[in-house]
């Protein structure tokens, strides 16, 4: 098995059932678990242990109710180990003393409760026909009278568990870059998801699933490898050699009369459903869970749910239309981005005149009739010297010849009458030589 799995698997440690503890406790003081419920509320016991819900993820997380109103969930939920041994209504009766829940070391080298395994050991599974007749026996038969139909949807609300005994080699595949195989000799009581519809079926066989089952009660193992609820395992009739080995040996199918129920898992039920002088809700509960009425809405809800699939599928294509088109106009607007960029690069090569200086625009235009080619060039010489400073330093000449030289038509003598003319006419007024006749103001 994976290593990670079992590092998250090894959280639990610090956590146990909450009915664990409220069978411990009725054992040792010789009450009934209802009587434990209420000595531990007499006690203030949600002042002082926090009932957790372990999720998908092996992360704990606090259980929205409190410990009265658990139910059937006593089995899904847990007490933190630190809390519990720090709560002297229940340490007093010595549950939990070293002795009673001895720890042994695995070939891993990590620590399990051996006498979890031993409590698997002496719990009794009833087959299916086992389990009608204990459920018929000890509920009111006035009430309701369960039959293999009650028993599945029982199953299905997970309030009872089906599985099947196997006793042989167990196998994984280790998911490595080689995939390879690792298989053990395994005692246990296995379970899969669709094993829950089996039981109202009336086929001679049961199909065991291709992703491999799941461990519902271990019984016996060699190593450390394997624990409770460990899935993805596969069954065979002989030890594989190697994986072409496997799809031959590999065990496909069970008798359905091999299906059985933890008659512990039963026994919680059945007092989950007593009615209680003191609480109603029980009685109320047990029968609104056996009414007729209620199973049959099982089926409605399921042809609901289908046609919920059916909506959600077709909510699914208009998405993935949509998808196609949002992609079309992504690609539409990346290319009017580019040809954004294509325009906003033409428009910074132009003069950075004021857009709606219509004269100053008239006069760079060379397509005008009266257009002067030596007057756009003083305008343009003007302001990438003195207004967008795009030149080096220097006397005007210089740096009026050099921009001449690289933005004109004109030969490249300082003597040249253009040269000199575009020279001469941006100079600015500080830079008037003597000779250099000035504006008489009027």
């Amino acid at each position: 098995m994976s290593i990670l799995i079992d590092e998250l698997e090894a959280r639990k440690n610090d956590y146990i059932l909450v009915a664990d503890v409220i069978e411990a406790m009725a054992n040792a003081t010789n009450s009934k678990p209802n009587d434990v419920v209420k000595y531990l509320n007499a006690h203030d016991v949600d002042e002082h242990l926090t009932v957790f819900y372990m999720g998908e993820n092996y992360n704990f997380y606090q259980y929205n109710g409190f410990l009265v109103n658990v139910g059937n969930d006593a089995n899904t939920t847990y007490f933190r180990m630190s809390d519990i041994v720090a709560f002297e209504p229940i340490t007093k009766h010595g549950i939990f003393d070293d002795k009673q829940t001895p720890l042994v070391n695995d070939v891993y080298g990590r620590t399990y409760d051996i006498s979890q395994y031993k409590k698997n050991r002496e719990d009794d599974y009833l087959t299916s026909s086992e389990a009608l007749d204990f459920l018929n026996h000890n509920t009111d038969i006035n009430i309701s009278s369960y039959d293999y139909k009650k028993l599945r949807d029982l199953a299905r609300k997970k309030l009872i568990t089906p599985c099947f005994y196997f006793s042989g080699y167990v196998g994984s595949f280790t998911g490595g870059h080689d995939n390879s195989l690792h298989t053990e000799i395994i005692t246990s009581y296995f379970t899969y998801r669709l094993l829950t519809e089996e039981v109202y079926n009336s086929d001679d066989y049961m199909k065991l699933p291709n992703d491999g089952v799941k461990i519902y009660r271990l019984l016996e193992k060699q190593t450390g490898e394997y624990v409770d609820y460990d899935d993805g395992l596969f069954l065979f009739f002989e030890k594989p050699s190697n994986l072409d080995d496997a799809e031959k040996l590999k065990l496909t199918h069970m008798e359905a009369d091999e299906i059985r129920f933890s008659k512990r898992e039963l026994e919680s039920y059945i007092t989950s459903i007593q009615p209680d002088n003191d609480n109603d809700d029980y009685f109320i509960e047990h029968v609104k869970l056996v009414n007729d009425d209620k199973l049959k809405q099982l089926d409605s809800l399921k042809t609901e749910n289908d046609k919920l699939n059916a909506r959600l599928n077709k909510a699914s294509d208009i998405y993935r239309q949509n998808q196609s088109e949002i992609k079309e106009l992504k690609a539409q607007l990346k290319k009017v981005n580019a040809d954004n960029a294509v325009l906003n690069e033409q428009l910074s090569n132009k003069i950075d005149a004021p857009a709606d200086d219509l004269t100053l625009q008239t006069i760079l235009d060379e397509s005008h009739n009266e257009h002067a080619p030596d007057l756009k060039h003083a305008i343009n010489l003007r302001i990438d010297l003195y207004i967008n400073k795009g030149v080096g330093g220097g006397s005007h000449s210089a740096m009026a010849n050099n921009w001449i030289y690289g933005n004109t038509g004109y030969e490249s003598s300082t003597e040249s009458s253009p040269v000199k003319r575009l020279r001469e006419i941006t100079t600015p007024l500080k830079d008037f030589g003597g000779q250099r006749p000035k504006e008489v103001k009027k």
